[in-house]
């Protein structure tokens, strides 16, 4: 749908709903309150709310020291602070091959001339739309270190380590299955048993023959960042008869994991042995490794790493309020598919598959064509509505199939909010100004030649305009 409105001139950027190019990526069109004008200081709602007195508040009931001390250490929504953004990273977006391929197909079909920024900002307003492509910066030695990315997710973590963590506490039920087998239970007399006083985890009574090896098993998968002789400190003795009889039913039986990946395998006795056979014979089937990775623009939006994730939000925000790199990837595809480029109001860059021509002469054009183009040249950003209106021709019909000529042949430039526009005329040459140096020409000889006026925008050859 064409706009019928006069555009804004300081706002040349372009709504989604009216730039169409790509309608299976515009689900549904952001509010806009851009022309909203606000309320009128004398409206009488207002003035009757003006006068309205205060309502009555209800009092709050008394509170406790105890309870205003508790409230103050409270935080609030606002006292939380984004983590900090990765700092020795690149990132890149770059437009979905697909979306793109279909945007392309519809440009081309179109003969209107479209903002660089404002298809940029249509790669860029959707995580499907677009790609991201994320490298760690250069150390001293000029090499990039390397990214790893989960292969399932496109979670991206720093070292191998962490990305396996990531798998095995995130994909652990499509690794592998458990199966609990009946056995004899624990033997003996055991009046306690020891737990971890950091997350509440059952050892086991300390005179059980497992309870040294559950003890370092335990602190190299959950808390290996503290020292080991901290978290022995903090272990807890616990003498409940309730607990004692649950850690013996636990062992009452015996867990065997069996890996998902395998054809056929033997069954692993513990969660560390299935994850050590997971990161020794499957690894390329979990993990990819590069100094630089691309993943797509939904996984960019749930990143794991916490220091990325802002990275990445930075970076979107940044180059939604200036496109440029994604511009840049954006102009070397259109320009290898055929689309010309050319600079408009206020040095904005358009795009179209029509290349603008200027006429420098009307001389040979009928006289409704010499009409349009003379009444766009004194009144630039008109729309169709109004170049109808202003000169009122007796058949619209025939003004829509010269308007229409024109902007085939590029003589006018549709953009994509409906405004047209003709090059203005050629500007006059500028006369040649001799210097002293240069000696005075004899009255005998013959004139000096005019400077050649400047070429006008390359243009196709022009078919004959139709006939009025």
């Amino acid at each position: 749908m064409r706009a019928m409105t006069t555009p804004n001139p300081d706002n040349p950027s372009l709504p989604l709903d009216e730039l169409n190019i790509v309608p299976e990526w515009i689900k549904s069109t952001p509010k806009s309150y851009e022309n909203h004008a606000g309320e009128e200081p004398d409206r009488p709602a207002r003035r009757e709310r003006e006068h309205r007195p205060p309502r009555p508040r209800p009092e709050r009931p008394p509170q406790r020291e105890g309870q205003r001390a508790a409230g103050r250490r409270a935080p609030s929504a606002s006292d939380r602070r984004p983590p900090a953004p990765l700092t020795n990273v690149e990132i890149t977006f770059l437009p979905e091959e697909k979306g793109l391929l279909a945007m392309i197909e519809i440009m081309k079909r179109s003969l209107r001339a479209y903002a660089l920024f404002d298809v940029a900002k249509l790669i860029l307003h959707k995580p499907e739309r677009h790609l991201v492509k994320i490298a760690l910066k250069p150390n001293r030695e000029g090499v990039r270190e390397p990214l790893y990315v989960v292969l399932r997710d496109e979670a991206v973590f720093p070292n191998r380590d962490e990305a396996l963590r990531h798998i095995f506490r995130e994909q652990s039920d499509s690794l592998w299955r458990v199966e609990k087998k009946p056995c004899d239970p624990p033997k003996g007399n055991f009046t306690c048993i020891h737990r971890c006083g950091i997350t509440g985890e059952i050892f086991g009574p300390p005179n059980y023959h497992e309870y040294q090896a559950t003890l370092v098993r335990f602190h190299q998968r959950r808390l290996r960042h503290m020292p080991f002789e901290e978290f022995r400190a903090r272990i807890q003795s616990v003498k409940d008869e309730a607990a004692i009889k649950q850690w013996i039913e636990s062992k009452s039986f015996t867990t065997e994991y069996h890996c998902r990946l395998c054809d056929s395998s033997s069954p692993l006795a513990s969660r560390e042995e299935i994850e050590t056979h997971l990161a020794e014979a499957h690894l390329g089937a979990l993990l990819a490794s590069a100094p630089e990775v691309q993943i797509s623009g939904a996984a960019s939006r749930r990143q794991p790493w916490a220091a990325l994730g802002e990275a990445l939000r930075i970076a979107w925000l940044s180059e939604w309020r200036f496109p440029l790199k994604t511009a840049q990837q954006l102009s070397d595809r259109l320009r290898s598919e055929g689309f010309h480029f050319f600079k408009h109001r206020k040095g904005i860059t358009y795009v179209s598959r029509v290349r603008p021509k200027r006429v420098e002469s009307l001389d040979g054009l009928s006289e409704p064509i010499q009409r349009i183009i003379t009444f766009l040249r004194a009144h630039p950003d008109s729309v169709g509505k109004q170049l109808a209106e202003n000169l009122q021709v007796a058949d619209p019909e025939r003004l829509l199939a010269d308007l229409h000529w024109l902007i085939e042949e590029g003589i006018v430039v549709e953009f994509a909010d409906g405004r047209l526009w003709v090059l203005e005329n050629k500007p006059p040459a500028e006369a040649k100004v001799e210097t002293p140096s240069e000696p005075a020409p004899s009255p005998s000889a013959e004139p000096p030649a005019q400077p050649s006026s400047p070429p006008a925008v390359p243009s196709q050859e022009s078919s004959s305009p139709p006939a009025s």
